[in-house]
């Protein structure tokens, strides 16, 4: 099974060097909260949504984002500014 990835690298570098790393795991229990608050929700929307054909999206919609989000481990964008450079990195 494929995790998201638990750490998020930001640097800038240019005249100054600027580097952040972002600990993303301890966004996942606020996530993991989040979501269980919200299913009433999403079902209720599900039901009213059926007869459009949206009802399905509406249900699909959170393990949708959550295998956007594991697809992210690994990715690096990389910028070239001019003169700087913009790095963003998920490990």
């Amino acid at each position: 099974m494929n995790y998201p990835p638990p750490l998020m690298r930001l640097g800038i570098y240019g005249r100054r060097r600027f580097s952040l790393w972002l600990p993303l795991f301890l966004l996942w229990p606020v996530a993991a909260a989040l979501a269980i608050v919200l299913a009433p929700l999403v079902l209720l929307a599900a039901l009213v949504l059926r007869p459009l054909v949206w009802g399905k999206l509406a249900l699909l919609s959170g393990p949708m984002f959550f295998g956007v989000l594991c697809a992210l481990r690994g990715l690096e964008v990389n910028l070239n500014l001019g003169s700087r450079v913009l790095l963003m990195s998920f490990k």
